[in-house]
C-alpha cells in the first residue's frame, strides 16, 4: 500500500481534526447503545480519490458510516442544513458539501459540483446517497430503484472508484426507547468499481455498463447481510409509520 510522507499526514491529520472527533464520539454511541455489525469485503484505498455511495433509510447514516468507515469523508447534504449559523459552522467544520436536491438553484449545485471534484482531486473521499434523500421499499436502491443522475458521472470525470454501502437496521433508531435495547445495525461496505476509462472509444456504453453494474451491486449487499446474519424481512428497511407498529427491536 502506498503510504504518505510525514508532511502529507500531519497536514491531513490537522484538516480532520474535528471530524476525528465527531467519529469517535459517534462510534462510541453507537457501540454503547447498539449492537453494530460490521463487514468489510475489500479496504477501502486508504489515500486517492473514492465515493462512499450508500443507500438512505434514516437520518443516522452519515453519524454511522462517519464512525466505521475507514476514513473521513466528505459528506454531500442537503443545503436546508446549512441555513441555521450553527448548522453551518458544524458541516463547514466536518467538510461537508451543499446541494439544492430539488435542482432550483443550478448556479449553486454547478459549483458545488465543482467543489466535489476538486475535493476527488485533490484525494479526498467524498460521501453520497445516490437516492436523494430517504428511501425505503421499492423506491430504494436496495430494491433496484433508479438513482440520482451524479454519482457516475462523478466517477468518470474524477476516474474515482465507486466504494458501495448498505446499511439496515438504523430505521429503527427513530424511537428512543429503542436505543435503551440496543437494536443491531447491520454495515456493509463493498469492493472498489472502477469507472471506465475516459479514454474508452465506445464510451456510451462503458457507461452504461458501469450504472448497471452499480445499480445492481446495492441488492447484492443486502442479499449478502441477509444471508451472512441470517435476518428476516422484520430487519429490512421499514418507513418511520411502519416501525412504529412493530414490537421485534432486535
Amino acid at each position: 500500500m502506498k503510504h504518505c510522507s510525514k508532511g502529507r499526514c500531519d497536514s491531513a491529520s490537522r484538516e480532520n481534526h474535528f471530524y476525528y472527533c465527531c467519529s469517535f464520539l459517534a462510534r462510541f454511541l453507537f457501540r454503547a447503545f447498539c449492537r453494530v455489525h460490521l463487514v468489510i469485503l475489500e479496504t477501502p484505498p486508504l489515500e486517492g480519490p473514492c465515493i462512499a455511495a450508500s443507500n438512505h433509510i434514516s437520518h443516522f447514516e452519515p453519524a454511522l458510516l462517519g464512525g466505521f468507515f475507514p476514513r473521513p469523508l466528505d459528506w454531500i447534504a442537503m443545503e436546508e442544513l446549512f441555513h441555521h449559523p450553527l448548522g453551518r459552522w458544524f458541516l463547514g467544520h466536518l467538510h461537508v458539501i451543499s446541494i439544492d436536491r430539488f435542482g432550483k438553484n443550478l448556479t449553486h449545485n454547478r459549483q458545488s459540483f465543482r467543489s466535489i471534484l476538486e475535493r476527488l482531486r485533490r484525494g479526498r473521499a467524498v460521501g453520497i446517497f445516490p437516492e436523494g434523500g430517504i428511501r425505503s421499499g421499492t423506491s430504494s436502491i436496495l430494491e433496484k430503484a433508479s438513482m440520482k443522475p451524479g454519482l457516475s458521472t462523478l466517477s468518470l470525470l474524477s476516474q474515482a472508484p465507486v466504494i458501495p454501502c448498505v446499511v439496515l437496521g438504523t430505521d429503527r433508531l427513530y424511537l428512543l426507547k429503542n436505543w435503551l435495547r440496543r437494536p443491531s445495525l447491520w454495515i456493509i461496505i463493498g469492493k472498489p468499481i472502477k469507472p471506465p476509462s475516459k479514454e474508452e472509444k465506445n464510451r456510451d456504453q462503458a457507461l452504461l455498463d458501469f450504472e448497471e453494474k452499480l445499480n445492481s451491486v446495492f441488492p447484492a449487499l443486502q442479499k449478502e447481510l441477509y444471508e451472512r446474519f441470517q435476518l428476516t424481512p422484520e430487519d429490512l428497511p421499514k418507513t418511520a409509520a411502519e416501525r412504529r407498529g412493530t414490537q421485534r427491536f432486535y
